[in-house]
């Protein structure tokens, strides 16, 4: 059983310090145990999962994960009640982890960072594409393709529809955000008309200027 390598825990009385490089130290041990195993997707939907359908659906059993009035002993079989059979083993090996170092609470930033680790070695690229109005089968296979080529990486496509764009669409990859909206084009039509009105305000003044 592949077990999961994390920091070894803080000492009694030590704050914790969630910085990136803590949530990074875990997330890359939960990868790479579970690549060991040869089911990192599986394992990272099954956090999703309980992040979604438990933790948030079920706020009064994440408090009581989150509660320092039950011990870490009780909260591991509780754990071990819950998840066990029901999710990948390295899911329920991790969360137990996380409990005896006192951080569950980061179960969230940490499988955020361990999707995007991941994502980062299957060469996939998260990107977001917004529409005035959603796409249909045959716009969205031929804008894959086409955003695959273009980023020479597969790209995990988000989809989103904001009517206000009128047309065309948005593109964003990481921070980096491609505006090819009608809203767009008509608003630096709207400025070149303003710059172009501006300047012959201006010259007209010159010209009156100078003949004064």
């Amino acid at each position: 059983m592949t077990a999961v390598d994390t920091p070894q825990p803080p000492t009694q009385g030590t704050v914790l310090d969630d910085t990136p490089e803590v949530t990074r130290s875990y997330s890359e041990a939960l990868v790479n145990a579970a690549e060991k195993e040869g089911n990192v997707d599986e394992v990272l939907d099954d956090l999703d999962a309980i992040l979604v359908e438990v933790l948030r659906e079920h706020p009064q059993f994440a408090a009581l994960l989150a509660s320092p009035l039950v011990s870490s002993a009780d909260k591991d079989r509780i754990l071990v009640s819950t998840f066990e059979g029901r999710t990948q083993p390295t899911v329920t090996r991790f969360l137990r982890v996380l409990n005896r170092h006192g951080r569950l609470g980061s179960l969230e930033p940490i499988t955020r960072a361990a999707r995007a680790l991941w994502d980062q070695r299957q060469n996939r690229l998260p990107v977001t594409v917004t529409t005035a109005v959603p796409l249909d089968e045959a716009q969205e296979g031929p804008l894959r393709e086409k955003l695959a080529r273009m980023l020479n990486a597969e790209p995990l496509v988000q989809l989103v529809v904001d009517p206000a764009l009128i047309g065309g669409l948005v593109i964003q990859i990481g921070d980096d955000v491609y505006d090819a909206s009608l809203r767009n084009r008509l608003e630096q039509l709207r400025q070149r008309l303003i710059e172009g009105k501006t300047n012959e305000i201006q010259s007209r003044r010159d010209r009156f200027s100078y003949s004064g």
